[in-house]
């Protein structure tokens, strides 16, 4: 949009030029002014259209002739020389080449039949800047064809991402799911088995004698239950909780993620509540550089301060600099942070959104 006004306000300043030396000729004026008009509407239509070969002939055609009506073709040339280049960019090699053959033929058979108004130096002129424009719409295209692959590429490679992402999950599972088969049929079958035994024993010498050696057996077989329900649902928390979320927007979105994790961080035990607080800051911040940034590249970093807080930077360049607000997303982050003791700073410069927030680390006891 930014890119369209300027080339209007550009083209308009020419053409309010070229009108305004053109006043003392009331016929040139408003000839000027009819081929001002057909020009800014060719030039509208242009890039909505279909046929934009014909479009740019047109264009071409209606600037020639105000070469010729103008008391300074200069400017006129100026203006046809901007137009032929816009074409270089954006016309196909093959339809340009067209369009430069139908430019070279309308400007002989002008300069043929206007040859007093001429002078020698504009052809040589001329034919530089056709075979520069040539050149500009080879080196276009070319650009326009490595990009596609690129594009093309980074496709396939995400496919093949969420391809491995998928695989992966399904073997850890199907590999936590085969441990906690045979926990269950191995040694919850023995405890199972241990506790009858005790039960016979303390049935034929006396309940208080097994008592304690029952409670045991009892205790480790609640336990080996726990740790198959938690083999079985494949619960992952802290960190590598965050990872996994990282791995997951990366195989499912256009998202470039650069994790950074600094010493000691990767074996924090975190709380509940702090474990649920940083996957969704971590999710938030990332979630928020995709919807706010056509740059689709974060860098992440988590690392420990001084005090022993758990700290995390959520980077992402931006594309043009946007007024900041608070929205729902950042607000509830930031009171996430805050409840947990901590406290989030939101910082936007004209090349970067940086998100930085800390918190202190109330590890969880092991055992």
């Amino acid at each position: 949009m930014t890119a369209i006004i300027i080339r209007t306000i550009f083209l308009s300043v020419l053409w309010g030029v070229l009108i305004y030396d053109s006043s003392q000729d009331s016929i040139s004026m408003i000839s000027l002014m009819m081929i001002c008009s057909l020009s800014f509407a060719l030039f509208f239509i242009t890039p909505v259209s279909r046929n934009k070969l014909f479009l740019y002939i047109c264009q071409t055609l209606l600037l020639l002739v105000s070469s010729l009506v103008s008391p300074e073709p200069l400017l006129a040339w100026g203006i046809f020389c901007y137009f032929h280049l816009e074409a270089s960019i954006h016309l196909l090699p093959e339809k340009y080449r067209l369009f430069m053959y139908s430019t070279v033929l309308f400007f002989g058979v002008e300069a043929f039949l206007f040859w007093d108004s001429y002078t020698p130096a504009v052809i040589p002129f001329f034919a530089m800047f056709l075979f520069m424009t040539w050149k500009v719409n080879e080196g276009s295209h070319d650009l326009k064809e490595q990009r596609l692959l690129y594009d093309q590429l980074l496709g396939e490679y995400r496919k093949l991402k969420r391809v491995l992402y998928t695989a992966e999950r399904n073997s850890k599972a199907e590999e936590r799911t085969r441990i906690a088969r045979e926990i269950h049929d191995s040694v919850g079958h023995n405890l199972t088995a241990l506790l009858m035994k005790i039960e016979m024993l303390s049935i034929q010498h006396g309940y208080s004698l097994f008592k304690e050696i029952k409670n045991l057996a009892a205790a480790s077989l609640d336990e080996t239950r726990e740790a198959v329900k938690a083999l079985k649902e494949g619960e992952i928390e802290g960190i590598q909780s965050v990872i996994q979320l990282i791995r997951k927007l990366e195989s499912e979105s256009s998202v470039m993620v650069e994790l950074t994790t600094q010493h000691g961080v990767l074996s924090t035990r975190l709380t509940n509540k702090q474990n649920i607080a940083v996957y969704r800051c971590i999710q938030e911040g990332i979630t928020n550089a995709m919807k706010h940034s056509c740059v689709k590249e974060v860098k992440v970093t988590l690392g420990k301060t001084a005090l022993g807080h758990l700290h995390f930077i959520i980077t992402n360049q931006l594309d043009e600099v946007r007024p900041f607000q608070m929205g729902f997303g950042l607000t509830n982050m930031k009171e996430r942070v805050e409840e947990l003791g901590g406290k989030l700073e939101i910082h936007q410069t004209d090349k970067e959104f940086i998100l930085r927030g800390a918190f202190p680390v109330e590890e969880v006891a092991t055992a």
